[in-house]
């Protein structure tokens, strides 16, 4: 080959790699380093003038924490605000469950119960500023769930609500995560009255907590140690109780709270129902937050706070 037809060659041959490796970086945006500092950055110091919107977040499912994926979480965080990444929140249940991971929450799937043992946000009490999305009303199964979530029949003339486990109304920030809070994997079936009850009072308690001390990490689920009734052709377990765990990890003075609340209709004030984090763990066979250090863990589990947490904020 004449020299000069070779070096043709390899120009060509050059340049091509070269168109490719540009499609490919185009394409794979993730792959970019700066992508989750920049992410991080807009959460972590989120400006009052400017909401967050969901194209803030792309589509990397990373959320108000450094990232959503495992292997990038911090492996030993030096302080407790690294703790509050999805993946180290994950809680172990004695009862095995699949875990499935949405943008915006994770849950552990109970297939025998056809509902989570246990759910995990992060609720960012600036956000809550910014909630202008409407209930989307899609319920709907959850495709990422293995073994079949519930389906809408199960509920159809039960008797019972489609009752939130993460509720929607902390999503009223962004239109996707209150589409996922509708997915039947995150339901439970609740009578009407405790529903739109006590249920939804204690919901809007935490809320509450959320605007007053900053950013909370929430657990929610149903106690199924005594099922007496299913309904559906899925026999979804209708729960004895139901609980939440909240984790406000202030650097200074960390604390943490539950609520066990049983499911019958009541008039009473969510505060009847706090109760220590040790507690709601003994009625469900949960550790919850087992990435904390265990000095950590153990102060604020074993004991109720209660001057921390006693307070009868405006429901809204």
């Amino acid at each position: 080959m004449r020299p000069f037809a070779l070096v043709f060659v390899l120009f060509i041959v050059g340049l091509g790699a070269w168109l490719l490796w540009e499609k490919f970086y185009n394409l794979f945006p993730s792959s970019h380093k700066t992508f989750p500092t920049q992410v991080s950055d807009k959460l972590e110091n989120p400006s009052p003038d400017q909401p967050i919107k969901d194209s803030s977040l792309g589509s990397a499912g990373t959320v108000s924490f450094p990232s959503s994926n495992p292997s990038e979480a911090p492996s030993s965080p030096s302080r407790l605000i690294d703790y509050i990444a999805l993946p180290l929140a994950e809680a172990r249940s004695q009862t095995p469950c699949e875990t499935v991971r949405h943008t915006y929450y994770t849950l552990c799937y109970d297939e025998e119960h056809e509902q989570p043992r246990w759910t995990v946000h992060i609720l960012e009490g600036e956000r809550l500023k910014y909630g202008k999305v409407g209930r989307t009303q899609d319920f709907r199964p959850d495709p990422k769930v293995f073994t079949q979530s519930a389906q809408l029949s199960d509920y159809r003339g039960s008797g019972y609500d489609r009752g939130h486990l993460v509720p929607a109304g902390d999503f009223k920030w962004d239109s996707v995560a209150m589409s996922e809070t509708f997915y039947l994997s995150n339901m439970s079936p609740q009578l009407h009255e405790f529903n739109a009850g006590i249920w939804e009072a204690v919901e809007s308690m935490v809320r509450s907590w959320a605007r007053q001390k900053g950013r909370l990490v929430v657990y929610t689920g149903p106690v199924l140690n005594r099922v007496k009734k299913r309904v559906g052709k899925s026999r979804v377990s209708v729960p004895e109780a139901y609980y939440k765990v909240v984790y406000h990890l202030d650097e200074k003075a960390p604390s943490a709270v539950g609520f066990l609340v049983p499911h019958v209709p009541t008039t009473h004030s969510p505060l009847n129902f706090l109760v220590s984090v040790d507690s709601v763990e003994k009625h469900t066979g949960i550790d919850f937050f087992p990435a904390l250090p265990d000095d950590v863990e153990e102060r604020i589990e074993s004991r109720l706070e209660y001057s921390r947490w006693r307070t009868n904020p405006r429901r809204r």
